[in-house]
């Protein structure tokens, strides 16, 4: 058999195994590069301010809440007053027909006239409206929240993706050096070129791993970078402890404050007042109209007061029938309400029992599956560094403590993203 070709300087390694080694750690280490010239560590509390301070959806529901606010006013308000003029008792047949200066009843007119709306139409727009504002508030804060959670994921996804770089690029190394070993030994005729082979296969292995854990990062940070723009690329500094949750999560039990809950009671207050709304529309509105007639002086100037009333002539079928659809959208609303409360409520729970299976997994990993996997590694490097042993179980004992931490890893990963998860609600609830 002949031996595989080599890379210039770097015994034992496969000249393409080289080439992967260079592109996959590429993208990574350059954007560490120029992170670092940023300066400040990003913390994931600073990138959540960060995302908040610049999500367009924040400033597009502050938007429609001021606007609601602005409508208070005007909903409250008497409708403007209408202006009225024109000519009557034009005369259209005769010999005086289409003629303004004959007939002694024709006129020009000119008044006001001033729309009354009956009962309490106008607090009730009124108040209406002010509702409307506070559902966009809190339609602000699930959009805050969401971002939030958002957040929180890309940036412990690309922190324990980094982490999960190095541990590769660690194993990479001794792999690499286990490699030359072999190959010094293969050429020194007191090894096998097996050990060679089985050496360069798991560098590989590594590199395929490297690449995954810089696609990984490289994704977190662009999704990262859709909320914080360049800010994204500055590096991360030490993340919470996602083991332990914060004391707010108490605050989470209540379900009634989280923000997707208030939403959903501030859209039953809507409809609640558009459903008092209709049911004001069964009394009847009113206006006054006062003109001013100029005639021809030897007939006098003449002055008129109109008062006109709405008449709700059948209401069973009309004003009773809209306010009692009305009735049945708040009803609706608020049987979704509970749906939706029953939901959150278990999908806390559910949330709450991720984080303590995976906190413990990652405990367990660590203390004992990975000093277990290590202390195997000893043993085999022991016994093939004397001469009793072959290679194959070194190689096979690291990839045992490679997956091992990464096993660990990916534990702590999952109790992140339901620590991040948990921690993002007990925000929003006590907001």
């Amino acid at each position: 058999m002949h031996s595989p070709c080599l890379a210039p300087g770097v015994p034992g390694t496969p000249l393409p195994l080289a080439r992967a080694i260079v592109l996959a750690f590429a993208l990574l280490v350059s954007h560490a590069g120029g992170a670092t010239a940023q300066g400040v560590p990003l913390t994931l509390a600073a990138a959540e301010r960060i995302a908040l301070d610049r999500s367009p959806q924040l400033v597009a529901q502050a938007a429609l809440a001021d606007a609601a606010r602005e409508m208070s006013g005007p909903a409250g308000s008497l409708p403007d007053p209408r202006l009225i003029a024109g000519l009557e008792n034009v005369p259209t047949e005769g010999a005086d027909r289409w003629r303004l200066d004959r007939d002694p009843m024709t006129m020009a007119r000119i008044g006001v006239m001033q729309d009354f709306p009956g009962g309490d139409k106008r607090r009730l727009r009124a108040e209406r409206a002010t509702l409307d504002a506070a559902r966009n508030e809190v339609a602000g804060e699930v959009a805050a929240l969401a971002v939030r959670r958002e957040v929180a994921a890309a940036w412990l996804s690309r922190h324990y993706a980094e982490r999960q770089a190095g541990i590769v690029a660690a194993q990479i190394a001794e792999a690499k050096l286990q490699g030359d070993t072999a190959t010094a030994l293969y050429r020194a005729g007191r090894g096998a070129q097996q050990d060679v082979l089985m050496a360069s296969q798991l560098t590989v292995e590594l590199a395929n791993r490297a690449t995954e854990a810089s696609l990984a990062a490289e994704r977190a940070r662009l999704a990262l970078a859709r909320h914080l723009g360049a800010e994204a690329d500055r590096p991360l500094a030490a993340p919470p402890d996602v083991l332990a949750l914060p004391d707010a999560v108490a605050r989470i039990a209540d379900v009634d404050r989280q923000p997707e809950i208030r939403l959903a009671q501030a859209q039953e207050s809507v409809l609640g007042a558009d459903a008092d709304l209709a049911g004001a529309a069964k009394r009847p509105d009113w206006s006054v109209e006062l003109t001013y007639g100029i005639r021809k002086p030897e007939f006098g100037n003449m002055l008129s007061l109109m008062v006109r009333v709405d008449l709700p002539w059948s209401p069973g079928t009309r004003q009773e029938r809209e306010q009692s659809a009305k009735l049945k959208e708040r009803d609706a609303a608020r049987a979704q309400r509970e749906d939706l409360r029953r939901a959150r409520e278990a999908e806390v729970r559910q949330m709450l029992a991720e984080w303590e299976a995976m906190r413990v997994q990652a405990l367990r990993t660590r203390d004992e599956w990975v000093p277990l996997a290590e202390r195997r590694v000893e043993a085999a490097l022991s016994a093939y560094r004397g001469g009793s042993g072959p290679l194959a179980p070194v190689l096979d004992a690291r990839r045992a403590v490679l997956d091992a931490r990464l096993a660990q890893l990916g534990f702590e990963l999952a109790a992140a993203r339901a620590w991040a998860w948990l921690a993002a609600l007990a925000t929003g609830a006590a907001s």
